[in-house]
């Protein structure tokens, strides 16, 4: 048998059809593609080593530079308070607030 030549080849090409997908071929497929926050929680992405350890370095170099919030100082607790010098109120004048006037 000879060689075909290209004329020949392409002529048999345009003729030629690809065998159809078996069905189950959908199902394996795309039954392991998870969808709405299940394909969120199972992405993944691949980073070079040297890229990852750059970005460690960096952070590292960023959280010892940053400032730390001050310790805050303690609160004095107040004097003990007593009601020995409580006095009633002896003349009550009610005044009447009538706010800003614009």
């Amino acid at each position: 048998m000879e060689p075909l030549n290209d004329d020949e080849l392409r002529r048999l090409l345009t003729k030629w059809e690809a065998p159809a997908a078996p069905s189950s071929l959908n199902q394996r497929v795309f039954s392991h593609e998870p969808r709405g926050w299940r394909r969120l929680w199972a992405a993944s992405f691949r980073v070079p080593v040297p890229v990852a350890v750059a970005a460690a370095v960096l952070i590292a170099i960023w959280l010892s530079y940053s400032p730390r919030p001050q310790e805050t100082p303690a609160i004095a607790q107040p004097a003990e308070t007593t009601l020995a010098a409580f006095e009633p109120v002896s003349k009550l004048e009610p005044t009447l607030y009538q706010g800003d006037s614009k």
